[in-house]
């Protein structure tokens, strides 16, 4: 058998510690856990020195990033080359200098940087937009009552209500289920 197909045995006590094996009353116990949730006060202490549940987002892109890319897309690039020999052939080696053929594909370069630039630009603050205006929620028990809150608000000690297509909203470790089903792929990694 090829060494490359060989598969590690993985231990779950040595990658996630012992509370990924404690039973339901343990963990509770151990990580002093409420059942019936948290407090909304407490929730609200919890979000104030823990602050949102959101993961950092990335700097949006300059606008001169998406002229760059724009400029050296593959068609620009080759229209960009054949300038370059044009100068040797048109401009460098003849006694009169020709521009006419240059100053065309330096318009179709124009042209087409131009109109990549725009859209691109456009379609992506529009993505930003549209990003800000989409709030998924979850739900989750405070005070003893299922209430649905903003995924940003959830905060360490909440107990979340998972039901079938939920959106998993943070770190979390389930403490009780019923017909679970999780997509086993998005879980497995490989190891090569």
């Amino acid at each position: 058998m090829p060494a490359n197909n060989i598969k590690e045995e993985t231990n779950i006590n040595k990658l996630y510690g012992a509370y990924a094996s404690l039973s339901k009353e343990e963990f509770i116990k151990t990580y002093k856990v409420n059942p019936n949730g948290l407090t909304t006060s407490k929730a609200e202490t919890n979000l104030r020195n823990f602050g949102l549940n959101e993961i950092k987002q990335s700097k949006p892109k300059k606008w001169y990033n998406y002229f760059l890319e724009s400029l050296f897309t593959p068609f620009n690039s080759i229209l960009l080359g054949i300038v370059i020999i044009l100068i040797y052939t048109d401009i460098y080696l003849p006694e009169t200098p020709n521009y006419a053929n240059i100053i065309v594909i330096a318009i179709l370069v124009s042209a087409s940087t131009l109109l990549d630039f725009f859209e691109e630009y456009r379609s992506n603050k529009a993505a930003e937009k549209l990003k800000e205006l989409v709030a998924t929620e979850t739900f989750v028990i405070r005070d003893g009552k299922e209430i649905k809150i903003p995924i940003n608000h959830v905060t360490l000690g909440d107990t979340v209500i998972l039901s079938a297509g939920s959106m998993i909203p943070a770190d979390l470790r389930i403490i009780e289920s019923k017909d679970l089903y999780v997509g086993q792929s998005t879980l497995t990694r490989r190891i090569r």
